[in-house]
This record gives structure tokens, sequence and C-alpha cells, in this order.
């Protein structure tokens, strides 16, 4: 789990003054960090790979592992002078040079030694369907050619979408047409999943008032309206719970912070089971207050970086689950099971419409060698019940708040 958990963003042209960010991600026990670049290209969009460079080495020596993000937006295009998209053979070329120089095994990774290491996940165009100026076809091209020129490196490699956000802040399904622009490229697989960025809100986007505001249901309804048949995987570059209106308190998003982050990690497939989620990087573990805002910085200061509370529930959930993989789910219980070398670990979302019965007390499903649970809330750990195996009845819960029961091994 830890290798899925991480932030960012590590900003190629600020390496060497990203302190901050590598210092929360550290903090929290996270493994990943998404890398963007906006010198990628030159204004005739030939490729420049090598602005990376000295971020990729950085983050080699902080023991993170990027994600590179190719930025582009629609309004490039009304710069002076203007940075169209590009096409198919512009995208093309760009997966290929940063492919061929950044993943494991590549050119940058020989040059310097450590040929075992680099990216494996590629990302461009971030959030295009907030400004939805790019044309549909345009931005289909450009991400075929970018999972093609990667691809003729190392088909293994993934590339996915930069995130979208229209269906978390307008409830719209479609992105703004640019799901279904690309459904070809997610249905063949050149595209290996699609990324979602979901900011919970107390007004607009309100966990409390149950499953319908979950990333599950973004997901699936996105799905529907593409019209896909193959499962595709999941990721999230970017979630957080506001601290804003009815949840400004920091202990309420931090409560709420815990659900969220099993909302992103839990996401499964088209048969309701098998987890498809890649990754989860909340935003922004390194920013405080007066950088983003109250809403999502996660830092309460920097220089060292000190947590914010939600910070602190993702540390704990590491420190919980890092070791561990998803091993059953129960979307209608709201009940997930996780398996570890130490310990196993049963997550349950008490919240009223995300299990089916929420309450006080839970039945859960203890394994052959179990002895004892712990309890453990967005608080930290509350309580340790000798326990026997089979069914076994907790009680003394708080309503409307996300559990974890970690079983030791003996």
């Amino acid at each position: 789990m830890s290798d899925r958990i991480g932030g960012g963003n590590l900003v190629t042209h600020l390496a060497g003054k990203s302190t901050q960010i590598y210092q929360a991600l550290h903090g929290v026990g996270a493994g990943m960090g998404r890398m963007d670049s906006y010198g990628w290209r030159t204004l005739a969009r030939v490729p420049t790979p090598r602005d990376f460079d000295a971020a990729m080495l950085e983050a080699h020596k902080s023991g993170i592992t990027p994600l590179i993000l190719l930025e582009y937006e629609g309004s490039y295009q009304t710069l002076n002078p203007p940075q169209p998209i590009g096409s198919y053979q512009d995208w093309f070329a760009a997966g290929q040079a940063m492919a061929k120089r950044f993943r494991p095994g590549g050119d940058w990774g020989r040059e310097n030694g450590i040929p075992d290491w680099g990216a494996t996940v590629f990302t461009a165009i971030n959030e295009p369907d907030v400004q939805a100026s790019i044309p549909r076809k345009d931005y289909h091209d450009a991400l075929a050619g970018l999972a093609d020129g990667v691809h003729s490196v190392d088909p293994m490699l993934r590339v996915v979408p930069g995130g979208f956000a229209t269906c978390n802040s307008h409830g719209d399904a479609t992105l703004r047409g640019y799901g279904p622009a690309i459904a070809d490229l997610l249905e063949d697989g050149r595209l290996d999943g699609v990324d979602l960025h979901t900011y919970y809100n107390d007004r607009w986007y309100p966990m409390t008032r149950g499953r319908e505001f979950s990333v599950q249901t973004c997901f699936d309804r996105i799905k529907q309206a593409m019209g896909l048949s193959r499962d595709v995987n999941f990721y999230a570059t970017e979630f957080n719970v506001a601290r804003a209106g009815a949840w400004q308190d920091e202990h309420v998003a931090a409560k709420l912070f815990l659900n969220a982050v099993w909302d992103q990690l839990a996401v499964v497939g088209k048969d309701g089971r098998s987890p498809v989620s890649v990754l989860a990087f909340p935003w922004n573990l390194g920013d405080t207050p007066d950088v983003d805002g109250l809403a999502y910085a996660m830092a309460a200061s920097n220089n060292p970086w000190v947590p914010e509370a939600r910070s602190l529930v993702l540390k704990t959930v590491l420190q919980l689950a890092g070791h561990m993989k998803i091993v059953a789910t129960d979307r209608r219980l709201a009940l997930y099971t996780l398996s570890g070398p130490d310990a196993d670990l049963i997550v349950w979302q008490n919240i009223a419409g995300w299990t089916d019965r929420p309450g006080r007390a839970v039945e859960i499903e203890l394994p052959q060698w179990a002895r004892s649970i712990e309890v453990w809330g967005w608080d930290g750990l509350q309580r340790r019940i000798e326990a026997r195996p089979g069914r076994f009845f907790v009680d003394g819960l708080n309503a409307n708040e996300t559990y974890m029961f970690r079983v030791p091994r003996p």
C-alpha cells in the first residue's frame, strides 16, 4: 500500500528546492510523487526530456518513485506566441523520448549508475475538462500519440490521461466530452485507466450523504458514459476533504479524511469485488495554509514540515496497511479485508449511506489464528480486545466514523 500513496508536485524547475514536499512524503511514509514539467518541449514542439534530469536525481536520492506528468492546458493556445497542443506525431515523439530516457533501464538511469530505477507511469494534460478549450479530437490524438510513443519503447509501461475534475465538481460523467473522446484508447488498452480528482466538500460533494458522493460512483458513471466493456484501472493524483463550512474544524475534516482514503484505495472493477486502485495522492501534503488556503493544506508549518491532522490520519493508515494488500471487499457492508506479513486489517466505513448496516457495533470475520484485535480510528489506537477466531462482535463504536480493526499475528 505504501507504494501506492504519494503526493506532489515535484516540479522539475524547482529541483533542489523541494525539501518541504519530500519531508511530507517521508513524514507520512509515502513512496511516490507526481513529477510535473512545464518545460518538457520547445515552442517548436520538440521534446526536451533532460528538463526532468535534476528532479529525477533528487527523487532517487530521496527514495521517492516519480509519476511523470507533461503539463498542458487550453490557455497555452492563446499565449504569445501560441503553443498549440500539437499533432499525434508530436506527442508520439514526446512519449518515446520520455520513456526511452526515464523508464527503469533507460538512458538516464544508465548514465547515473542506477539502471533498475525509473518511472513506469506517464501522464499528460491535467484537468482538460476544467477549461474545456482543447478540441476533443486533438485531445484524443495527443493521448494516442503519447501512449503509442511510450509503448514503442516498452509496452509494459503505463500511460494515463491527466486527472479529470468535473464529475466531482459538476456531476458530469462525460467529463465535458473528454471521457468519451478517449474511450477507444481505454478500450484497446493503450490507456491503462482513469485519473479522477476528488475534493469532498460539505456543500458540493458531501460524503456524509452517502455513496452517491463516493469516487466509486463517479468512476462507474464515467465508464458507463464511455461505453467501456474492458475493466480499466483507477488512479487518483489529487483528492482531499475540504476544511470548509461545516467541516472547517481540523478534527472533523480528519475524521472524514479517513473515509476518503479508503474510498480512494478500495475502488473495485465491474465485478464489484476486484480492486482496481493503482495509486492515491492527496493534495497537498506539503502545503501550509498561507500557500494553499485552509481547505487543502495538509501541513501545519514548514521548515521543518509539521503534519496537520489529515496528514496524521494518512500516516496512521500507512503504518497499519503500508505492507498489506486488499484481499476481500464487501461493498454492501463497506467492509474491506487486507492481509500482510504481521497482521490482517479489516476496514469498516461506518457512515450512513456507505454501509447497509450503520450503527455502534459490527460483526466481523476473524482468521483462525486471531487472539486479539486493535480498534483504530481517525485519532489513532482506541483500544485492544481479546478475541477468538470466526465471527466476532465489536461494539462501543461511534456512529458515522470509519474504523480499522487490526488483527496481529501471534
